[in-house]
């Protein structure tokens, strides 16, 4: 296997109901925010598990910091802060006591234990609510303390498995406001998610697992930029009425339209610019056009062309 910080090469789980997972491989680098995304049932988390050594694969090799969490998961876990989807944590405990804790099972104490929750607590933004007992945070309070706990110790790696589950929108600012402080200080974080935009704007990779498989993986920037469907132009006008379909189907280098209302998008051929012959018909027909505009490939478009790809074939 080559040298990369994390690496999954055709890990394949069977399960005893006959259930399969895999063959999945995927690759990161060191310092880097990796996002795993995909819908349930399709082998995140089975991942993730595998890749911390809390389940066996019954095929295929991991490797994460060049050891095998197969035989070297305690050497593995010293290194890596882990939450699992779905924490719970005892309702009677509060956030400090519960770093505490954590933080002596690493080896902490005294006044350097006493630091790490305060940095911890600031990270996560958590201050305010750390002596309230943890049976009245919000789903995305106890997210928050899960990521909490999982970076103390500052290990040089964290695997986080729908960190952004329940999470308000205040908060998943926060949250990704802590991922990217904590790649400035070159941590490598793993996290699953189906917040597709909130991966978009924080991962550097990303790789999207699909019925068992990694079915698409690369840089963020680059599978956006990556258009193999060629231009896709958005326009809104006041008439729709006049302008049809077979209209703009005869404009060059067309190969789809949608219309949606006001909403017209013309998607034309690769190295085809068809935006001035667009809004030149537009205007001539008499549809009174407000605005035009190239739409950007999203990760959500780009997970669905996977989607649809997959059920063709």
């Amino acid at each position: 296997m080559s040298e990369a910080f994390i690496e999954v090469n055709q890990l394949v789980k069977r399960y005893g109901d006959g259930g399969t997972v895999g063959p999945i491989s995927l690759t990161s680098p060191r310092g880097v925010i990796y996002g795993l995304v995909g819908p349930n049932g399709s082998g995140k988390t089975t991942t993730i598990r595998c890749m911390l050594g809390l389940q066996k694969p019954s095929g295929g090799e991991v490797r994460v910091a060049g050891l095998d969490p197969a035989t070297e998961a305690k050497e593995l876990m010293e290194i890596t802060g882990y939450s699992q989807e779905l924490p719970s944590f005892p309702p009677f405990l509060t956030a400090r006591s519960i770093l505490e804790i954590t933080g002596k099972l690493k080896g902490l104490s005294g006044a350097d234990l006493r630091r790490e929750i305060a940095r911890v607590l600031d990270l996560s933004g958590l201050v305010s609510h750390a002596d309230r007992r943890t049976g009245s945070y919000s789903k995305g309070m106890l997210q928050r303390l899960a990521v909490a706990q999982a970076i103390m110790g500052d290990p040089e790696l964290l695997i986080l498995d729908e960190p952004m589950l329940g999470v308000d929108p205040a908060a998943r600012v926060q949250m990704r406001e802590l991922f990217m402080e904590l790649r400035k200080g070159g941590k490598t974080i793993l996290f699953s998610s189906h917040e597709l935009y909130e991966l978009e704007r924080v991962a550097d990779l990303v790789g999207m697992i699909y019925q068992g498989r990694v079915m698409v993986e690369g840089r963020v920037e680059e599978l956006l930029s990556r258009r193999s469907r060629g231009l896709m132009v958005e326009a809104e006008v006041l008439r729709p009425g006049q302008v049809s379909p077979a209209l703009l189907q005869s404009l060059d280098g067309v190969k789809g339209v949608e219309m949606d209302g006001s909403i017209i998008r013309v998607e034309f051929a690769e190295g085809v610019d068809g935006r001035e012959s667009l809004s030149q018909v537009l205007v001539e027909a008499g549809a009174g056009l407000i605005s035009l505009r190239t739409v950007n490939l999203t990760l959500e478009e780009l997970f669905m062309e996977m989607v649809r790809s997959a059920v063709k074939h």
